[in-house]
C-alpha cells in the first residue's frame, strides 16, 4: 500500500470521520459568543485524533494536512488537554515543518518552552534530523533558522535552475523564502542587479522594509536599495543594487538604462500576469529583461494556481526551468456561511463548508435591525468580531468602507474609546497630512481603522501596523487586500465582493483575499465569512463553497485567442473611445507592434508567439503592418511606450507638424514658472484629446492637480484648495467625497495616467523639436520622474529615493533646508541632526529612525 493510499483510507474511514467531525466543529464555534446547535460535540477522542494527525502529517495533500494542523491546534488550546498531549501535538506540527505555529503556542503559554525535555528521546532524535535537513544556518548570528518543506524545495530548485515558478497558498512563507533567495545571491556575488517586482505602489514599500531589514540582520553592506527609477545617479557607483518596482516602474527604467543587465528578477503575485493592460505590460517588461540577458535568474512567485508552468513559457533555448507547487498548510481557514433568518432581521444562521457541504453549526443576534446592505456587513462583522483584534472587513469601495467604518464606530460605544497613544499620535499626523475632519481620525477614536489605496503612504504604513499588533480591532480595506498585503487577521468578513465598482471578484482573488484570514505564525486559524449567501444577486449566483486551484491565463493569450475583436481594433485605427473602454486592446497592440519590429520578419518570427497558430499570425502581421505604414515615428520611440498606440503617436506627431508656428504653446515648463497653467493646460487638453480619450470637462482640474503636485504642496493644501472650490458650487460636494477623489486623482491621473501619456508627448515633441533644428530645455528631462514623486526639488527627491515616504521627505527637507542635495549629501546631514529633540511626529520620527539604523549599521561594518 502507498503513503498516500494510507492516509486517503485512514481519512475516509467512517469511524475516523465520526470522531473527527466533533473536534472540527468545537474548534470553530469556541471561537464566537454563538448558541450553537445541538449535535456531536461531546467527548473527543483526544488519543485517537493524535495518532492520526501524526500520520496525516506525512502527507503531501492539503487536506490531509489541514486535517493534522486542526486536531493539533484544537490540542494546544485546550484546558483540560494534558502535557503529553500537548508536548505530541507540538511534535506533529514539528513533522509538518511548521515552526512559526510552535513558536506562536509557546508564546501563548500552550505549552511549555522546555517541552523538549519532556518528549521521549527518539522523537527528539527524529526532530534534530528533521531540522538538520530543514533549516538555514545564520553564520552572523551562528543561529539555525528552521524553513518547512516547502521553502527548502524553493532553495533546492532555485540552484539548479534558470526560472523557477513557485506556487503555494498565501500562508506558507513565501516572502521569507524570496528574502532568503536574495540575500544568497548578494553573499554569492560581488555584483549585479536584482529587480522585485510588485503589483501595485501600495506593496513597494512593504517590500523595501522587508529587504533594508534583512540587510541589517545579515550585516550586508555596499547595497543600494530604492523603489524609484533614478537612471544615471549616484545609484550606478554601487556594485550590488536592489530595485523594488510595479512593472510600469521597470518599463521607465528599461527605456532609459538600455544596457542594464538584470542578474535576478523576482516577480511577485505573478498571476498578474492576466490582469487586463498591465498584465500585458507585466508580461512585456518580462521578456525584456529575459532578452536582455537570457541566463539571468527568474523567480515567479502565485497563490495556488493548476498551471504555474504557465509562468515559464519563454522563447529562449537552453534555459533550466521548473516549478515549486506543494499543497502546503500552515493555518487552519475556515469558510462560513451567515445569513438572516427569515423575517427575523436580528436573527442570523452561521454554517461551516465541510467538503463543499453546509454544516449549521450555530445562531446568533444582531444588535440594531440592518436597514441598509452597509449596515448589514457592520452589524454581523461586530456581532462576530473577537474583542481581541484581528477582524477585516472588505468593503467594495473607498465610500462605503468610510461608511460602514462609521457605522462600526457607532456600535462600539464610548465604552470603547481609545486612549492608546498610538493611535491619538495616529490621528494627529491624519490632521496634518490629510484634514483636521477626515472621517479617518473620527473613527480611529474608537479603535477603528480603513484603508484603500489611494490614502498617503506614511498613513497607510501605521495603520497596517497598528492592526497588526491589535491596537485597531476594526480595519475595514478595500481591493488593496488582493494584491498581496500583508496584513493578518483572525477573521475576514465579506459580503458580495467586487472588484472596484460593478465587477463581481474572481473566485482566484476570493482566495487570495480569504488568504489573509489567520496569517502563519500569528492565528491558530483564521475565518472567511460570508454574509448573505443566499442572495444571488450580490454573489454572483453563489459564493465560494470549497478552494479550488485556479488558472493563470495570460491577457495576450485571451487577447489573441479572439482574434477579431483584435484585428477589428487595428483596422479602425485603434479608436481612443475603444481604448478608453477596454485598454488591453491597445496594450495588446503595442505588445505585437514591438515584437513585429524587434524581429526579421515581423510576428512570423517572434519567437514569443512561436505558440499560437501560424494562420492567426499571420491575420495579425498583416493588420499591424498595415497599421504601421503610414507611422512615421521612430521606432525608439515606439517600443519606449508600450500602452499608447503608434496611431495615436503618429496623429499627435501630424498635429506638431500642421502647427509649426504655435508650437511654443506646446511646449512644457518647469512647474513654478509664472505662465506653467497655461502652458500645462493646453498639453493636458492635447493629451487628453490625442491619447487617453477622455472628456475634457476636468483638464483645468487636473492642470492645476498636476502642477501643485510636481511643486510638491503638501496634500492637506491641495485638498483645501478642491475644498474650496466645490463647497462654492450650486451642488457642491461634500468633505469627504472631495477628499477622496484628490487623493484618487492624485494617483490615477498625476501619478499613473498623466506619467504614461506626458512621457510619450514629451519624446515625439523633442523628435519633432529636433527635426526642425529646434532645442528642448533639458531641464525638463525629469517631469515625469516629478510627477511620480511629488515634488521638483532635488532634496526631495533624494530622500524619496532613500525610501522615505514623500510625507517625511517633505518635513525632511524643510528642516535640511538645502533643496539641492544629492542622496549621499542627504545621507551625511541626516546622521549629523539629532532627530530626537526636534518636535515631530513619532511615526515620521520612527521613520528616519528606522533609517538611521539602516546606514548606521553599513558604517559600522
Amino acid at each position: 500500500m502507498s503513503s498516500f493510499t494510507l492516509f486517503k483510507s485512514i481519512f475516509t474511514l467512517d469511524g475516523f470521520q465520526r470522531k473527527y467531525k466533533p473536534l472540527l466543529y468545537r474548534s470553530v464555534i469556541d471561537q464566537f459568543s454563538i448558541q450553537a446547535y445541538e449535535g456531536p460535540y461531546g467527548e473527543i477522542d483526544v488519543a485517537y485524533l493524535l495518532m492520526c494527525a501524526s500520520i496525516f502529517a506525512e502527507s503531501d495533500d492539503a487536506k490531509h494536512l489541514d486535517t493534522a494542523f486542526r486536531i493539533a491546534q484544537f490540542v494546544l488550546q485546550q484546558d483540560g488537554a494534558t502535557e503529553v498531549q500537548k508536548n505530541s501535538a507540538v511534535y506533529i506540527l514539528e513533522k509538518m515543518t511548521n515552526h512559526p505555529t510552535v513558536n506562536l503556542a509557546i508564546s501563548r503559554n500552550k505549552v511549555e518552552a522546555d517541552y523538549k525535555d519532556s518528549i521521549p528521546t527518539e522523537f527528539n532524535l527524529d526532530s534534530m534530523k528533521r531540522l538538520m535537513k530543514y533549516s538555514i544556518y545564520d553564520p552572523n548570528n551562528e543561529t539555525i533558522v528552521p524553513i518547512n518543506k516547502f521553502q527548502y524545495d524553493v532553495l533546492e530548485e532555485s540552484e539548479k535552475n534558470d526560472w523557477v515558478s513557485i506556487s503555494a497558498p498565501t500562508s506558507v512563507g513565501k516572502s521569507f523564502i524570496l528574502l532568503q533567495l536574495i540575500k544568497i545571491f548578494l553573499e554569492g556575488n560581488t555584483e549585479g542587479t536584482i529587480i522585485y517586482i510588485v503589483p501595485t505602489r501600495a506593496l513597494i514599500q512593504q517590500v523595501e522594509q522587508d529587504i533594508r531589514k534583512m540587510l541589517i540582520e545579515n550585516k550586508l553592506t555596499g547595497v543600494f536599495v530604492t523603489t524609484v527609477p533614478l537612471p544615471g545617479t549616484e545609484n550606478n557607483d554601487y556594485p550590488k543594487r536592489i530595485f523594488i518596482f510595479t512593472q510600469e516602474r521597470l518599463q521607465w527604467l528599461l527605456t532609459e538604462e538600455k544596457d542594464l543587465t538584470v542578474n535576478m528578477l523576482i516577480v511577485d503575485e505573478a498571476q498578474k500576469i492576466g490582469d487586463g493592460s498591465r498584465g500585458v505590460l507585466l508580461q512585456q517588461v518580462i521578456e525584456d529583461v529575459g532578452r536582455k540577458n537570457p541566463k539571468g535568474k527568474v523567480i515567479f512567485s502565485s497563490p495556488m494556481t493548476a498551471n504555474p508552468e504557465a509562468l515559464l513559457e519563454t522563447g529562449y533555448h537552453q534555459i533550466k526551468k521548473e516549478t515549486v507547487e506543494r499543497e502546503f498548510v500552515t493555518v487552519n481557514q475556515n469558510l462560513i456561511w451567515v445569513d438572516q433568518v427569515f423575517r427575523k432581521p436580528k436573527e442570523w444562521q452561521m454554517s461551516l463548508c465541510v467538503e463543499d457541504q453546509l454544516v449549521p453549526i450555530g445562531k446568533f443576534f444582531l444588535e440594531d435591525k440592518p436597514t441598509n446592505d452597509i449596515e448589514r456587513l457592520a452589524l454581523v462583522s461586530h456581532a462576530l468580531s473577537d474583542p481581541m483584534g484581528g477582524n477585516l472587513i472588505y468593503s467594495n469601495l473607498p465610500s462605503s468602507a468610510e461608511k460602514c467604518a462609521e457605522k462600526l464606530w457607532e456600535l462600539q460605544g464610548e465604552e470603547n474609546e481609545s486612549t492608546h497613544p498610538e493611535i491619538r499620535e495616529l490621528i494627529k499626523l491624519i490632521q496634518d497630512v490629510i484634514d483636521p475632519d477626515y472621517t479617518l481620525s473620527h473613527v480611529l477614536t474608537r479603535k477603528i481603522g480603513y484603508h484603500y489605496g489611494n490614502m498617503p503612504l506614511i498613513i497607510k504604513n501605521e495603520i497596517e501596523r497598528l492592526f497588526s499588533e491589535g491596537i485597531i480591532e476594526f480595519l475595514v480595506c478595500t481591493s488593496t487586500l488582493i494584491e498581496g498585503m500583508n496584513l493578518p487577521a483572525r477573521s475576514i468578513f465579506v459580503r458580495g465582493p467586487q472588484k472596484g465598482r460593478g465587477t463581481p471578484m474572481s473566485e482566484m482573488d476570493f482566495w487570495n483575499l480569504a488568504g489573509r484570514a489567520g496569517r502563519q505564525g500569528k492565528e491558530f486559524q483564521g475565518n472567511v465569512i460570508c454574509i448573505d449567501t443566499n442572495k444571488e444577486e450580490i454573489w454572483n449566483y453563489e459564493p465560494p463553497k470549497t478552494r479550488k486551484k485556479y488558472r493563470i491565463t495570460k491577457t495576450i493569450d485571451l487577447l489573441i485567442s479572439d482574434t477579431d475583436e483584435l484585428v477589428k481594433y487595428i483596422k479602425e485605427g485603434t479608436p481612443r473611445e475603444t481604448s478608453l473602454k477596454k485598454p488591453e486592446l491597445e496594450y495588446g497592440f503595442s505588445y505585437l507592434v514591438g515584437e513585429h519590429i524587434r524581429n526579421p520578419f515581423g510576428l512570423l518570427s517572434s519567437p514569443a508567439l512561436q505558440k499560437y497558430e501560424e494562420e492567426t499570425i499571420e491575420e495579425l502581421q498583416f493588420a499591424v503592418a498595415k497599421a504601421l505604414k503610414d507611422v512615421e515615428v521612430p521606432n525608439e520611440i515606439i517600443l519606449k511606450h508600450p500602452g499608447v498606440s503608434p496611431v495615436a503617436q503618429q496623429k499627435l506627431l501630424d498635429f506638431f507638424n500642421h502647427n509649426f508656428f504655435a508650437i511654443e504653446m506646446y511646449l512644457p515648463v518647469h512647474p513654478s514658472s509664472p505662465d506653467a497653467l497655461d502652458q500645462y493646460i493646453k498639453i493636458v487638453e492635447k493629451i487628453q484629446d490625442t491619447f487617453s480619450g477622455e472628456h475634457p470637462g476636468k483638464n483645468y482640474h487636473y492642470t492645476l492637480l498636476i502642477l501643485e503636485w510636481m511643486r510638491g504642496y503638501p496634500l492637506s493644501r491641495i485638498i483645501r484648495r478642491n475644498w474650496k472650490y466645490w463647497r462654492k458650487q450650486i451642488r457642491p460636494k461634500s468633505l469627504q467625497s472631495v477628499i477622496r477623489e484628490t487623493m484618487q486623482d492624485i494617483e490615477e491621473f498625476a501619478r499613473f495616467k498623466f506619467v504614461k501619456y506626458f512621457s510619450c508627448y514629451r519624446d515625439i515633441l523633442n523628435y519633432f523639436l529636433e527635426l526642425n533644428d529646434l532645442e528642448m530645455n533639458e531641464d525638463l528631462k525629469d517631469v515625469n520622474l516629478w510627477l511620480e514623486l511629488g515634488t521638483s526639488e532635488l532634496t526631495q527627491i533624494s530622500l524619496i529615493g532613500l525610501g522615505f515616504t514623500r510625507t517625511t521627505a517633505l518635513i525632511i527637507a524643510e528642516i535640511i533646508v538645502d533643496s539641492n542635495l544629492t542622496a549621499e549629501e542627504c545621507i551625511q546631514l541626516l546622521m549629523q541632526i539629532n532627530w530626537d529633540k526636534l518636535p515631530l511626529s513619532s511615526i515620521i520620527q520612527r521613520e528616519i529612525n528606522q533609517f538611521i539604523e539602516l546606514y548606521d549599521s553599513q558604517i559600522d561594518n
